[in-house]
C-alpha cells in the first residue's frame, strides 16, 4: 500500500505548501486523503484505491501519488508486448532518461509514473511488463462510465515517445488551487491548535486582520471557518468526488515500488 508519511513542516511556513503548486489532481487528492487518515477519518490506513504516495525523487518535482487505475478514469491501460529496439513505435522506460517510477500491485498490474521535471504521465499496464526493456503498448478501451478522461493522458504517451519529453501544457496557478492550498494549510493549523485569529494573520497577514477582524462585518471569521470546515469534509472522503476517483471496496496487496531516476 502507499508509503506512509507523516505530516511535516511548519504550517506558519509558505516553503511546506509550496511543492503542491506544481501539484496536479492525483496529488491534491493525496494531499486531502491523508489528513483525513491522520484524523481517523477515513480508512484506517491508506485508501485503497491508492497505489502510492510519496515525496518525489530525481528530477521529479513536488509530492507524488498514483491512483489505482481502476478508481482513476484519468489513467489509460494498455497491454504491453517486447519489442525490437529498432522499431520506432515502442517505447522503452528504462530508456527514456526520466524519473520514472513502476509500481507492480498483487494482481500482476504495473502503475507507471513518469515525471519530466514538474510534468507527469500516469498509466496502467493490465498485461505484459514495461521494465523487461522496449514494449508496444496496446490501448484497452476504458471501462464503461469512464468516457473520455484518459485521452490526454495517450497524447501525451504518443509526444513521449516521439521527442523523449513530455509536453508543457499552458500552466497557470486557478483560483481553485489556491483555495485548495488555503484550506490545508488553515485545516493544518487548527489542528496544530491554532485560533482562528491565527489562522486570519497567517493567509491574509497582520495589517489585514488588524483592520477587520473587529470590525462591523465577521467576514474573515466565518472565511476561515468555512475554509476549515470544506478541508474537513475532503479530507473525510469529498476529495473523491471533487478529483473523481471512484472508492474500491476491497484493500489489495501491498504493491512493490520501483524507481528508475535519470
Amino acid at each position: 500500500m502507499a508509503q506512509q508519511e507523516e505530516q511535516r513542516g511548519d504550517w506558519r511556513a509558505a516553503e511546506t505548501y509550496r511543492p503542491l503548486l506544481s501539484a496536479d489532481a492525483s496529488s491534491w487528492a493525496w494531499e486531502f486523503a491523508r489528513r483525513g487518515v491522520a484524523a481517523g477519518s477515513d480508512e484506517a490506513a491508506a485508501p485503497p484505491d491508492l497505489c502510492f504516495a510519496g515525496a518525489a525523487v530525481g528530477a521529479a518535482e513536488g509530492p507524488l501519488a498514483i491512483w489505482r487505475f481502476e478508481a482513476d478514469p484519468s489513467i489509460p491501460a494498455f497491454e504491453a508486448r517486447p519489442a525490437d529496439a529498432a522499431d520506432s513505435d515502442a517505447l522503452d522506460v528504462r530508456a527514456l532518461g526520466l524519473t520514472a517510477l513502476v509500481v507492480t500491485s498483487d494482481l500482476g498490474d504495473q502503475h507507471v509514473l513518469i515525471a519530466d521535471g514538474a510534468r507527469r504521465l500516469r498509466l496502467a499496464v493490465t498485461h505484459g511488463d514495461v521494465l523487461a526493456g522496449p514494449v508496444l503498448l496496446s490501448f484497452k478501451l476504458p471501462s464503461r462510465g469512464f468516457g473520455a478522461a484518459c485521452l490526454p493522458a495517450v497524447r501525451d504517451l504518443l509526444v513521449l515517445r516521439d521527442t523523449g519529453r513530455l509536453p508543457r501544457p499552458p500552466r497557470n496557478e486557478s483560483q481553485r488551487e489556491r483555495r485548495w492550498l488555503r484550506a490545508l494549510q488553515a485545516l493544518d493549523a487548527r489542528r496544530a491548535g491554532a485560533s482562528q485569529r491565527q489562522i486570519a494573520t497567517l493567509l491574509f497577514g497582520d495589517s489585514r486582520v488588524a483592520q477587520d477582524w473587529s470590525g462591523a462585518s465577521d467576514y474573515m471569521r466565518m472565511r476561515v471557518q468555512r475554509l476549515v470546515r470544506s478541508a474537513e469534509q475532503m479530507a473525510a472522503g469529498r476529495y473523491r468526488a471533487v478529483f473523481g476517483l471512484r472508492p474500491l471496496g476491497s484493500r489489495p496487496g501491498r504493491p512493490v515500488a520501483i524507481w528508475l531516476s535519470a
